[in-house]
């Protein structure tokens, strides 16, 4: 794995080892997702995350999975306590938080931090809780690139009809896919990026620490490109069944992580810069503006419609986007 995502990763981990001890110790399990499994570099380095947990008063056993839909389902059928994954995969079971990845909501790390921050504060602690289920931290994961074979491919209609790597288990980025006219081949973490670099897809979405991991610049080579323009946030997040845990344990550690905030996205800004500027690709501002505008058209689908997103989260995400910028067209529409 590329060193820049391991750095990334252990700051993760870094961030959620701190919280108030406790006098005793409950015993409890940790779902973890490693594409390597047990032997894979996320696995070890959450092996500091059990460690430090003990002083809140929980004494965890890990479980690696190599597929993160087995480690999310084994987490609801009560495997597991606790469970490390995407936010994308979190909002099968907490839509709130899930719901900050959504498509265009957050242009910006700014965006991304002040949004962690507050809803990491105790203030907000209850929209982090559905029904059992509670997330305990939030971590950035980097923002979501489009990537193409062609560089020239850099508008919304010129991927009509490109094949377009899309996992599987993301009801959003299906919706998009359609929206867009591309060719939707179903994929998921794991596959994608040999996708992507053996030609069997034109185009892939994917965060800028993949691009060393998975070796995507193979597939970029010369003709293609990162298309510099956020598509969404990945995060990473630590989702927990409330009850099975000591009363103080959640705020502890989204209050540890959002002090933290920083700390990680200077890693994760980092990993950005490992990407050659020459395999960067910037779009007009004209584009960007429309494309902001047709994310905020599925968002609302996705909202109203299809059920995916979170409305409180939401209309969050647009408040800060407002405060940050008043003159956004949709500051005045408020739609979301």
């Amino acid at each position: 794995m590329n060193h820049r995502l391991i750095a990334i990763l252990t700051a993760a981990t870094a961030l959620l080892a701190a919280a108030p001890a406790s006098a005793e110790n409950v015993q409890r399990t940790l779902c973890i997702y490693d594409p390597s499994g047990g032997n894979g570099d996320v696995f070890n380095m959450m092996k500091d995350y059990r460690t430090k947990a003990l002083e809140w008063g929980v004494e965890f056993e890990m479980k690696p999975y190599t597929d993160e839909k087995t480690a999310s389902e084994d987490f609801k059928a009560g495997q597991c306590q606790a469970v490390l994954m995407t936010g994308t995969r979190v909002r099968a079971f907490q839509k709130f938080t899930g719901t900050l990845e959504a498509m265009g909501s957050l242009s910006s790390y700014d965006l991304l931090a002040t949004i962690v921050k507050s809803i990491s504060s105790a203030k907000a602690a209850g929209l982090m809780k559905s029904g059992d289920y509670e997330t305990a931290a939030v971590l950035p994961g980097g923002a979501v690139y489009l990537l193409v074979r062609d560089k020239d491919v850099d508008t919304v209609e010129e991927l009509a009809g490109k094949k377009l790597a899309t996992l599987d288990f993301d009801e959003a980025a299906k919706v998009m896919v359609k929206q867009v006219g591309a060719s939707l081949v179903p994929a998921d973490v794991s596959t994608f990026g040999g996708m992507f670099n053996n030609g069997s897809v034109d185009v892939a979405y994917a965060p800028a620490t993949a691009y060393k991991a998975l070796e995507l610049y193979k597939g970029i080579g010369s003709a293609g490109g990162v298309i510099r323009y956020p598509l969404a946030q990945l995060t990473l997040q630590l989702l927990i069944r409330s009850a099975d845990f000591p009363a103080a344990f959640p705020q502890a550690s989204r209050d540890h992580a959002a002090k933290n905030f920083d700390r990680a996205l200077k890693l994760v800004k980092a990993a950005e810069k490992d990407i050659p500027e020459s395999a960067w690709h910037d779009i007009s501002d004209a584009d960007k503006a429309r494309y902001d505008e047709m994310f905020l058209d599925v968002r609302v689908r996705l909202r109203d419609q299809e059920k995916v997103y979170d409305k409180t989260a939401l209309t969050l995400m647009r408040k800060v986007r407002c405060k940050k910028n008043a003159a956004r067209a949709e500051c005045a529409m408020k739609r979301e």
